[in-house]
């Protein structure tokens, strides 16, 4: 049993990603190898057993099932992978492959648990149609009927840069309308600033001179140094207030988050500024879905981009509904 388990420990290695499967799957495969030697009903594992050891705190067991979320997770994941393994398996002359499955209960005090199963390679086809994938039967996705919910973040979950911090006391900035003031100011102090140094700027270039590397340096400045502002200081805002949630800047989220989004919130005269991330299973792959600008393809728009084929599986977001559907998909 133990080979069986280091083969797909191995796979994890050789594919590694940020999947919340994989994460799973990892620990998993790590806590089925440090009791490979007992008997079945000890190499199962409930929820918090498996959180634990993906390092994942959480208080109780249904929490720690909601969090592992194992068929639209975990199964869609190895559905998608299991062939890779299985060939794995092949290569090192291995009579089985590792599986994973739950065993769920009918309630009471025995919670779902985990295990990994020695499961029969399954049997090789000398068929020359079967073995070549130019006559298998094209299958398309029914994009139609493919739509999912976002999962967010917890209020304060998302950790900003120790920059930001004090401003994003527990995940958000509580606006009062002093606070829009200022920042209507600020921007517009900032955009003025530009282009009046711009203007005087150009007023310098206006006595005739020979044209130098410094004429042409200033020259340059005068169309850059606006468009710079624009871009980093005065665009993100007014795409905030207009679009209401937008991809939160780099400068404000710590480096070990995947993706985070600022979104505005409006309920009356309460205005709140939050730092939240919004996540799904990829609907093809099991890989985790992260929110991303939609350009080139979908101007002005957030889509979910799988992390582990952003440029194929993209799928839509409603920030109202916090519901998905495919944009664009590989036929599978």
């Amino acid at each position: 049993m133990r080979e069986i388990i280091q083969c797909l420990i191995d796979w994890l290695d050789e594919n590694p990603s940020e999947a919340k499967a994989h994460r799973i799957l990892r620990a998993l495969a790590n806590e089925s190898l440090n009791k490979a030697d007992d008997t079945k009903e000890k190499r199962r594992f409930d929820s918090l057993d498996i959180t634990e050891a993906a390092q994942v705190t959480k208080e109780n067991i249904t929490e720690a099932n909601n969090w592992i979320d194992w068929t639209r997770t975990v199964q869609r994941y190895w559905a998608t992978r299991e062939e890779q393994i299985i060939d794995l398996a092949r290569k090192r002359n291995l009579k089985s492959y590792p599986k994973p499955h739950r065993i769920s209960t009918s309630g009471g005090p025995d919670p779902t648990t985990y295990q990994l199963k020695a499961e029969p390679l399954p049997e090789t086809s000398d068929n020359e149609e079967e073995q070549n994938p130019e006559f298998e039967p094209e299958k398309t996705l029914d994009r139609s009927r493919i739509s999912f919910k976002y999962d967010l973040a917890e209020n304060g979950e998302v950790k900003p840069t120790w920059c930001a911090k004090w401003l994003f006391r527990d995940g958000q900035i509580r606006l009062s309308r002093w606070h829009i003031w200022v920042i209507i100011g600020w921007l517009s102090i900032l955009g003025a600033g530009a282009v009046a140094l711009s203007y005087f700027g150009w007023l310098g270039l206006m006595a005739p001179r020979p044209i130098t590397t410094r004429e042409l340096t200033a020259f340059i400045s005068i169309f850059a140094f606006p468009y710079i502002v624009w871009i980093i200081f005065i665009k993100p805002w007014v795409r905030l207030f207009d679009d209401r949630i937008v991809v939160a800047p780099d400068l404000l989220v710590a480096l070990e988050e995947k993706s985070a989004q600022l979104e505005l919130f409006r309920d009356g005269d309460l205005r709140m500024i939050r730092l939240v991330s919004y996540t799904a299973p990829c609907p093809i792959c099991g890989a985790t879905v992260h929110l991303d600008k939609g350009e080139p393809d979908y101007s002005r728009r957030l889509v979910g981009r799988c992390s582990d084929s952003p440029r194929e599986h993209i799928f839509s977001f409603d920030p109202v509904t916090q519901k998905g559907s495919v944009l664009r998909s590989p036929a599978v």
